[in-house]
């Protein structure tokens, strides 16, 4: 009997031991492979399923993370390991001479042991992912989002006469630092020359007097708060437990965003993504906020423009989502409505990106090379659509979605300190010309007002959201307040937000908590 209970501690302890070393390395891939990421966008994309997530990620995590785990496990079951007859000394030949080394008999307390590595394994984890800052953050409580949140049920909206198609082509982590220092990014030479011409030639809205664009902001950098709030001027908050997006029919039901306007305006509404849409709630956002017609992998692989055995990275590369964009546009075009088609590339996506078949290797890096022919790839669309019969009165919005989330010193190792990154934007064949498009401090939540702007909506006040439309000279809430006071009053709890925007979820909540407190004072 004594066998067996010595078998199990044996066996528990090592399993415990195990996990330590997988919660430490996991933590450590994390922060080393995404330094920038925010504890709120690991906790979403967890409650709201991984679903269509690109296998090369889990390899290369797995690949990445394997060595450290490895030492890691070696350096916990060392002190467990019986060194010759005793167990708690180690010798040590220098020179002839032996030095003897005693350590605690850990081996007799091996599951004690296991149980107090984990314990501070977790609160390394809990420490350097930030999960602290983040818990003050949802204590903390602010109505900043109420004094300045603006409904677009609430104001004028008003359209041109004959209305517009719009079509917005969001760039997979497309930044400026890949343009040249002296044009206004960040590398020492151009990756991207087609999209720094299109920026050039076209509106783009700056941070600095060249080329430039928004900041990033709490709540928008990762891609679906991206197209939330681009779209919503609105950022992406979603409290532990109440995310069931990947499932619900509504998406943030309280919002009142671009899709909604279009529709009411009687705009034909397209989405395409090249993974599957159902990934961080994409689909379910732009059923709820438009009832898009949404195609991706999956549609294709319905259609039969490919089968399941055909699938790369995210589900079909980006050759193949410009080339079934097209069908897709000039579908819409052909009807009597104004269109809006939106859609998303991926091959950018980190980790070093996805390279296609026939692109070039100019740059000693997979990722620049992947960047060069995205930048290729949008140069030959915009030029297609340029020869369309219906450009004449369409406007194209490009945008990138966030800053690239490569990490392992990739970027450090090509950016001086002092460069700020920024988000890629270019506004094509607009109506309006904007007051000051230079030298502005703006984010993402400012592209929703802006992006009605580009296609002659007159917004009454120029403010939707918490955006301001940058065709105006009105000045945006980080040229109000600053940026970094707008970052936190958007990273702390907002009762505004939960019971206006969530609407049902955080009632739900509520619901939840008062049945508990009711069963609580029961059992009491």
């Amino acid at each position: 009997m004594k066998r067996i209970i010595k078998a199990i501690i044996t066996v528990l302890t090592y399993i415990l031991l195990a996990t330590t070393a997988l919660v430490l390395a996991t933590a450590i891939y994390i922060r080393q492979s995404f330094p920038e990421q925010g504890i709120d966008e690991m906790l979403f994309y967890l409650t709201s399923g991984l679903e269509g997530t690109s296998n090369d990620v889990f390899i290369t995590g797995i690949q990445q993370g394997i060595i450290p785990f490895l030492i890691i496990l070696l350096f916990l079951i060392l002190p467990l390991i019986k060194f010759k007859k005793r167990e708690n000394r180690i010798e040590i030949s220098i020179r002839k001479k032996k030095l003897n080394i005693h350590i605690f008999p850990l081996r007799r307390l091996r599951l004690i042991y296991a149980l107090f590595t984990l314990a501070i394994a977790l609160f390394a984890c809990y420490k350097m992912l930030g999960v602290d800052e983040y818990l003050d953050q949802l204590n903390a409580e602010s109505t900043f989002i109420e004094d300045h949140y603006v409904s677009g049920t609430d104001v004028s909206i008003t359209f041109p006469e004959e209305k517009r198609s719009l079509i917005i082509l969001y760039l997979e982590s497309m930044e400026n630092s890949f343009i040249d220092r002296e044009s206004g990014g960040g590398w020492p030479y151009t990756v991207i020359p087609e999209l720094e011409q299109i920026a050039r030639e076209n509106i783009n809205f700056s941070n600095t007097g060249k080329i430039g664009g928004p900041l990033p902001t709490q709540g928008t950098d990762w891609t679906v708060a991206s197209l939330f709030s681009t779209t919503s001027g609105l950022p992406l908050k979603i409290p532990v437990g109440q995310n069931r997006y990947r499932y619900s029919d509504d998406f943030m039901p309280g919002a009142y965003a671009l899709g909604d306007i279009l529709k009411q305006e009687g705009y034909q509404l397209s989405a395409m993504f090249g993974s599957n849409a159902k990934f961080g709630g994409r689909k379910n956002y732009y059923k709820s906020h438009g009832d898009y017609k949404v195609f991706d992998v999956n549609t294709a692989i319905h259609e039969g423009k490919m089968t399941a055995s055909e699938k790369v990275w995210w589900g079909f590369d980006d050759s193949d989502l410009f080339k079934w964009a097209k069908e897709e546009i000039s579908t819409l075009a052909q009807g009597e409505q104004p269109f809006n088609f939106t859609f998303l590339t991926a091959n950018t996506h980190f980790t070093d990106g996805y390279l296609e078949e026939g692109a070039g290797n100019k740059y000693d890096t997979q990722y620049e090379n992947v960047y060069a022919y995205s930048s290729k790839q949008v140069q030959e669309f915009v030029t297609w659509l340029k020869g369309q019969d219906f450009y004449e009165n369409t406007t194209l919005v490009i945008l990138g979605d966030h800053l690239s989330m490569q990490g392992g010193g990739f970027f450090p190792a090509h950016l001086n300190k002092e460069y700020q990154r920024t988000i890629y934007n270019a506004f094509l064949n607009t109506t309006t010309k904007p007051v000051q498009p230079k030298n502005r401090t703006f984010s993402l939540l400012d592209m929703y007002p802006t992006i009605l702007a580009s296609i002659g909506v007159n917004i009454e006040g120029d403010r939707l959201g918490l955006g301001t439309n940058l065709f105006s000279d009105k000045q945006t809430l980080f040229e109000q307040y600053g940026r970094k006071h707008v970052n936190d009053q958007l990273a702390v709890n907002s009762r505004f937000y939960n019971q206006n925007i969530l609407q049902d979820d955080y009632l739900e909540l509520l619901k939840q908590a008062e049945e508990e407190q009711v069963k609580e004072k029961k059992e009491e």
